[in-house]
């Protein structure tokens, strides 16, 4: 960010003195949430105030000359005048003071050419340590220079390549540090200092200057302009604009607050500002920007003459001091009301919602050990240290902002969630590579301070579900079943009732999947986010966004001394989503040139299987334009045109077409009842049967929820459903029975438990995500997005690894259906003996 301010190096900025930058940040209120100052532009633009001087100086006002070289000349009386040349040696006069309003380094070259050589040399000096850097500036018209969506168009634009902003110094090939520099926004435009015909290679391009990332003013809403073409200015852009779109190109330098920087302007204020009648003003004396050149300008000004400004305080200083903001918010945080409301409106919700989780954790967590680690270094522990969740190593969360308690307290699951988003406390790895688990593997290179460790997370919400299971017995009453388990109902946490309640109220009022527009909002709201973020960890040749079907083996207890059960799981993820495609079909028992209706078909990936290796005549449906549009282009890529046709449309609508009764011979759908919501499951399934011609098949592959407890999932609203996929609910396998009799002639013909597979899936998928984090943060992604996707991530995939959730491959068709025979036959109905442990430990090799 500073170095966006600044137009600075990434490494320059780092090596800015700390009560610098704060000071700058306070003064310029940029640290601050609301009482925001509001920045104005003068009517008629700056030329205004040039206008003004000039009238008020008349003919004193000698403008288009440049000053190009300075003669010293010595008085009798000790003191000294100088005479200024402009270009062709020609003399401007004899002056007692001279005011270098320019930059150092033209300060310098005109100081240099004093023929008497008698300017101190430790003034040049100075001057000399002020670093300047060179900008190609642009105006144009060229609006691939912005954002490509015009609804994020604002008056400073960042654009450019984020990998080169995860570290402050780079390595080129050498192995030599180089600076990679990131332009921005507020720093002052200075004279030029190049000539235009000068090499300016260095400075644009990819491979220019500001490599990370360039600036694009949108002048119509920064200056309030009223053009009929929009009108921008970009600094160091990566590709130059259109050359017919172009208006002005000009080399541009701003100052670099380098530590040798600060020290020259240091040793300017102290020893030589005024010495022998040179003065010295910019931009460089403050903080680099416009209103610090003004400052500069003022305090030489005053000093020569002794006049005060008009709105100073002519008693105490000619020019107004520079507002110590910092102080004053100090001294105004200090009243008392001040600190009264602090201490009601954080203070007090803090140690009350502390207090409640404090006592709801120590009956919570009696499994295991939770760790709690705090800003005053104080250590909260839960539980018995005994194995519990996925390993006996303590789980630590650190917990940056004590507001975590109060999300925890008011939202409950909701509220870890959110404060998790917020950066409010990450999970810390374990010290040893070999104290993880082996069922969730080591996080290689996945750990950061902005996430944590995300096989932390999945160790917390292990730990918890560890602790919800312990002894708990659902208890069957007329209308729901319930736990008598603190974790499992939130007794203790009273105000989280209400939060609670808040939640289920938005969920069900905003969130509801009808069919005149409400499941096309939800959609939207996850699928639509952008293609390429999910090609980030999707497999490369599916793009299947459901689990996988894993080459897998259950581990004998005592296998290279690892006594947890678990599934051993060999393959890549390509290779699993092939097996669950082939699987999908085997169940469906397809034939070839059959009809498909593949209902809510992502990427394509499916179909496109299908219509390769069956010869089938597809039809997929889908809510999501953007999934649509990339499946089409994969579609045309194979060439399978003739075979596959994608529509936007809802399933409801599309199954009262006429044309589309008993059409179709079989019916796939892959993760798609999730988004269809409990009151509209009968519906799905009213659908499927218009559209099934009466031999037809449907497969539903159905990320469910276990009976005893779906019902108090249907009256709650959790991370998933409410923040990830809005208005989603995973069904009860007895939910989907029940509607499919109810709404439908479908039976239940087969099941396929594949949870676990969905476990490893998800990691891989988390894996892949983190590996692509530099990708993924110049899409626009930000640090509250990785939580986000980490959170959505590890959640599911220890509800899956603790069977909370589990995925089913179910199999419905109307009664006697002879096509689905092979189903029945031995190898189908049998299962295979198991491996001994010398077969595993081969299989695994």
């Amino acid at each position: 960010m500073m170095a966006a301010l600044w137009s600075a190096s990434v490494e320059n900025v780092m090596a800015f003195p700390a009560s610098s930058l704060i000071e700058f940040m306070c003064n310029h209120r940029m640290l601050q949430l609301f009482d925001r100052p509001q920045w104005k532009t003068p009517a008629g633009r700056s030329i205004q105030y040039t206008s003004k001087v000039a009238d008020i100086m008349g003919k004193n006002a000698h403008t288009s000359t440049p000053i190009v070289k300075l003669n010293k000349i010595a008085k009798g009386d000790g003191s000294c005048s100088y005479e200024l040349f402009t270009s062709d040696d020609k003399s401007c006069g004899v002056f007692d003071d001279v005011i270098f309003a320019c930059h150092s380094p033209q300060a310098v070259e005109i100081l240099s050419s004093d023929e008497s050589k008698t300017v101190d040399p430790n003034l040049i000096q100075a001057l000399d340590k002020i670093e300047y850097g060179d900008n190609v500036v642009y105006v144009h018209s060229d609006p691939a220079l912005m954002p490509k969506r015009k609804a994020a168009w604002g008056s400073w634009n960042c654009m450019g390549k984020s990998e080169f902003l995860s570290t402050h110094r780079q390595k080129d090939g050498s192995g030599n540090k180089k600076k990679e520099a990131m332009e921005g926004a507020a720093s002052g435009f200075g004279n030029k200092l190049s000539k235009e015909d000068s090499d300016t290679q260095h400075l644009e391009g990819e491979n220019g200057r500001m490599r990370a990332v360039y600036v694009t003013y949108y002048i119509n809403r920064l200056q309030n302009l009223t053009t009929s073409t929009d009108v921008f200015v970009s600094l160091n852009p990566h590709t130059a604009p259109n050359p017919e779109m172009v208006y002005r190109r000009q080399i541009m330098a701003h100052p670099q607050f380098t530590r040798e920087t600060l020290d020259g302007r240091k040793e300017i204020k102290d020893k030589f500002q005024g010495k022998d009648g040179l003065w010295f003003c910019g931009a460089y004396m403050g903080h680099g920007f416009h209103e610090d050149g003004c400052r500069a300008g003022f305090e030489v000004a005053t000093a020569i003459n002794q006049v005060p400004l008009p709105w100073a305080n002519k008693e105490s200083s000619l020019v107004l001091p520079t507002p110590d903001l910092a102080k004053f918010t100090f001294e105004q945080n200090n009243t008392f009301f001040r600190r009264l409301k602090h201490f009601l409106t954080y203070r007090v919700p803090v140690a009350v919602c502390k207090a409640f989780v404090v006592r709801f954790l120590k009956a919570a967590i009696t499994k295991g050990e939770l760790v709690l680690k705090l800003n005053d270094g104080s250590l909260l522990s839960f539980g018995d240290s005994s194995p519990c969740g996925a390993d006996a190593h303590p789980v630590t969360a650190r917990v940056f902002d004590d507001w975590f308690f109060v999300k925890i307290a008011t939202e409950y699951d909701l509220g870890l969630a959110r404060s998790y988003m917020s950066g409010q406390f990450v999970v810390e790895a374990l010290e040893k590579k070999e104290d993880y688990p082996w069922t969730l593997g080591f996080p290689e290179g996945e750990v950061n301070k902005v996430i944590g460790d995300p096989v932390g997370l999945t160790r917390l919400f292990l730990l918890f579900v560890g602790n919800r299971d312990i002894g708990t017995v659902g208890v069957r009453s007329s209308k729901q079943h319930t736990y008598g388990n603190a974790l499992a109902n939130a007794s203790g946490l009273a105000i989280s009732k209400i939060g609670s309640m808040l939640n289920y109220l938005k969920f069900k009022i905003f969130m509801d999947n009808s069919e005149k527009g409400g499941s096309l909002k939800n959609i939207h709201a996850h699928y639509d986010i952008s293609n390429d973020l999910f090609r980030t960890f999707l497999d490369k040749e599916t793009l299947m966004y459901s689990s996988a079907i894993y080459d897998a083996v259950a581990q004998p207890p005592a296998l290279m001394g690892q006594p947890s059960p678990g599934l051993r799981f060999k393959g890549t993820l390509e290779e699993a989503q092939w097996r669950k495609l082939d699987t999908l079909c085997d169940r469906a028992q397809i034939l070839p040139g059959q009809t498909l209706l593949d209902i809510g078909f992502g990427w394509g990936g499916l179909s496109i299987h299908a219509a390769k290796k069956y010869g089938c005549k597809v039809t997929g449906i889908t809510l999501s334009v953007e999934q649509k549009a990339l499946a089409e282009e994969r579609v045309e890529k194979e060439g399978l045109g003739h075979l596959i046709n994608f529509e936007v449309v809802d399933y409801r609508i599309f199954a009262r077409r006429q044309d589309n009764q008993g059409k179709f011979d079989r019916v796939i759908s892959c993760e798609m009842i999730e988004a269809v919501g409990h009151e509209h499951l009968g519906e799905f399934f009213w659908a499927v049967e218009q559209v099934l011609k009466y031999d037809g098949v449907l497969v539903m592959e159905a990320i469910t929820t276990p009976e005893a407890r779906y019902e108090t999932y249907l009256r709650s609203t959790d991370f998933i459903n409410t923040i990830i996929f809005p208005g989603s609910l995973c069904p009860s396998l007895h939910a989907l029975v029940d509607a499919s009799y109810k709404w439908s002639t479908l039976s239940l013909e087969h099941i396929d438990n594949i949870g676990l597979h969905y476990a490893e899936t998800l990691a891989e998928w988390r894996r892949r995500f983190n590996g692509k984090e530099d990708v993924v943060r110049k899409m626009g992604f930000d640090d509250v997005f990785l939580r986000v996707w980490n959170y959505y991530l590890t959640y599911c995939e220890a509800g899956f690894r603790s069977q909370t959730e589990n995925c089913l491959i179910l199999v419905f068709s109307r009664p006697g259906n002879k096509a689905l025979m092979p189903l029945c036959e031995s190898r189908a109905v049998t299962q295979m003996e198991s491996f001994t442990e010398e077969e595993v430990e081969a299989w695994l090799e």
